[in-house]
């Protein structure tokens, strides 16, 4: 099982804003590419996948965002934006958590919006040791 999540900037991802998302994420995580390049994942220190980030998709189409994931998550959106994707593994909270800190750190340098709005009430976890 996993938390999935779903980033919404306002301006195209790049390898800087991800990056820096990733290390406010969570600091003392590795990272390592998957699926022949198509994923970036965020790793504990023993290797395991906690946190895997899918390619950026630019959305031209109005109405795409209200389809898939309801009228609230659309409110104030116009095209173009772009979609990412982000799966924490597990259903503990702090995979949870972890998917959050990226996605909010994403949207702050970006503009845009984070689908589900927030973690779970209880989440905490990998990363965020350092008081994030």
């Amino acid at each position: 099982m996993t938390y999935d999540l779903v980033v919404l900037t306002r301006r195209a991802p790049d390898v800087r804003a991800i990056v820096d998302s990733m290390v406010e994420a969570g600091e003392t995580l590795r990272v390592r590419g998957a699926g022949d390049g198509a994923l970036i994942q965020l790793c504990d220190e023993e290797g395991r996948p906690l946190l895997s980030i899918e390619a950026a998709q630019r959305v031209d189409v109005e109405g795409e965002v209200e389809r898939l994931l309801g009228a609230e998550a659309a409110a104030g959106l116009s095209v173009p934006y772009w979609w990412v994707e982000a799966r924490a593994t597990g259903s503990e909270p702090a995979g949870a958590a972890l998917a959050h800190r990226f996605a909010e750190a994403m949207v702050e340098r970006l503009g845009g919006r984070v689908w589900p709005p927030g973690p779970p009430p209880q989440a905490a976890g990998p990363g965020a040791e350092d008081g994030r």
